[in-house]
């Protein structure tokens, strides 16, 4: 899939026509950019860096840009005039150590009149962070583009169990409130939601590179949820049960993790909680350790390289049970990799480093922020939940390249709809 030689870049598209955010109003506005190659007709084809000499590049076949898919480790850009790959220009070293290898072919190209589209390891390896919000109030409530990330089946009674706006802790969003049986604590103990419809977003590991299956990587699961806080600083409950957080895999084959009072403090004494809503709980109590809320990486999401999307019989759901012990209120299952839990949940420093240097000491550096060369920052086709982490890095390109710059994708419509239950048979608008 990635090495096909494609003759025209005209397929690439802004990932902003993609963007989960919707316009105020219907008037048409103009875009604004300062970048100096947007008027300009690009013709191409993908991975045509192997003229290392450009014998046949811009002379022979008129072309106009320059690219070369690259690998978070161990595949990067080429040396000048060679097709071996620069050793430093990989995901585990500074971008110090390749900036000047890096700045030197892009002059080079903008000397034989080619603009650059910068395929780089570092991005690969963050635009291709997944992430999965799974909300757990009715699908009614939920935006109906987006029907995929709710469950089939959802309780609400309307008074001890039901879906609400939550103006308190939260901005107003449905969250599902969870009121307590304080005469008979547990007697309503049941499980909130199971059967989740779009549930095929952790299968993908049957792609052939080394680093977009699900397989390689830890996933992260986060439930977002709050406490009554005057009932979590009784120092006498907090080893009473909130919920436990089921998560199944494509077999069916189930990690349960008990959620209790204690985990939403960081310690017994001296530590307040203050009713707010909690993505990563606290894991300070040995007796009590949470430990089936980080999935290694590895095949327990999905055993078999030849099951892939479109799986009728995939059993993976992320539901939850609740006590009836305490009150709560949950908003959504996040469900998300390394990658996109390292840049988006973290913002490991390392990280935001990395997105920093690509842009500033590299492209905008000179002799490379001097010319038109630097085209736009490129990766291939990805899935719904890349999504986010495409955003992500779209932004923080924009904002460190002053709008110069942004993040352009190869979009493919079946994969991006590929998990959703009879997706062959939909089809999504451009609005």
């Amino acid at each position: 899939m990635r090495f096909k030689i494609t003759i025209s870049c005209l397929l690439i598209l802004a990932v902003t026509m993609y963007s989960f955010t919707r316009s105020d109003n219907n008037s048409a506005k103009e875009p604004t950019s300062t970048d100096p190659n947007q008027n300009k007709f690009i013709l191409g084809a993908m991975h045509n860096f192997s003229d290392s000499v450009y014998t046949y590049l811009s002379d022979t076949l008129g072309f106009n840009i320059w690219h070369k898919y690259t690998i978070p480790n161990g595949w990067g850009w080429p040396t000048i005039g060679t097709n071996n790959t620069i050793p430093a220009d990989r995901l585990d070293t500074p971008v110090y150590r390749y900036a000047s290898a890096i700045r030197e072919r892009i002059e080079l190209n903008n000397s034989e009149n080619l603009m650059t589209l910068l395929d780089r390891p570092k991005f690969e390896y963050l635009a291709f962070g997944q992430r999965s919000d799974y909300q757990c109030e009715n699908a009614s409530k939920v935006d109906p583009d987006y029907w995929f990330y709710t469950y089939y089946n959802n309780t609400d009674n309307g008074t001890s169990i039901k879906d609400t706006q939550d103006f308190t802790h939260g901005s107003g969003e449905y969250v599902k409130q969870c009121l307590y049986n304080q005469s008979n604590p547990g007697a309503n103990a049941q499980m909130l939601f199971d059967s989740l419809k779009g549930n095929m977003e952790q299968i993908n590991t049957h792609w052939p590179v080394t680093w977009l299956g699900d397989q390689h990587y830890d996933w992260y699961i986060m439930p977002r949820i709050r406490i009554d806080p005057a009932f979590a600083n009784n120092p006498a409950n907090q080893d009473i049960e909130v919920c436990k957080i089921i998560v199944k895999n494509r077999d069916g084959d189930s990690l349960t993790q008990i959620i209790k009072v204690k985990h939403f403090k960081p310690n017994f004494t001296g530590s307040i909680y203050h009713g707010n809503y909690l993505d990563t709980l606290y894991d300070e109590y040995p007796s009590d350790p949470i430990t089936n809320l980080i999935i290694p990486a590895g095949d327990w999401f999905n055993d078999s390289a030849h099951i892939s999307f479109g799986d009728t019989k995939c059993r993976i759901d992320f539901k939850v049970f609740w006590y009836d012990k305490c009150d709560m209120w949950i908003d959504r299952i996040r469900v998300e990799d390394k990658p996109a839990h390292e840049m988006m949940t973290l913002e490991l420093p390392k990280i935001q480093e990395w997105i920093r240097a690509e842009v500033e000491d590299i492209v905008l550096a000179e002799p490379c922020g001097g010319n038109q060369s630097p085209y736009k920052f490129y990766i291939e086709e990805f899935e719904m939940n890349h999504l986010p982490s495409i955003g992500y890095l779209n932004k923080k390109i924009i904002q460190y390249s002053g709008g110069r710059l942004s993040l352009m994708v190869n979009y493919n419509h079946d994969l991006v709809k590929a998990f959703i239950p009879n997706s062959w048979g939909k089809l999504f608008s451009a609005v």
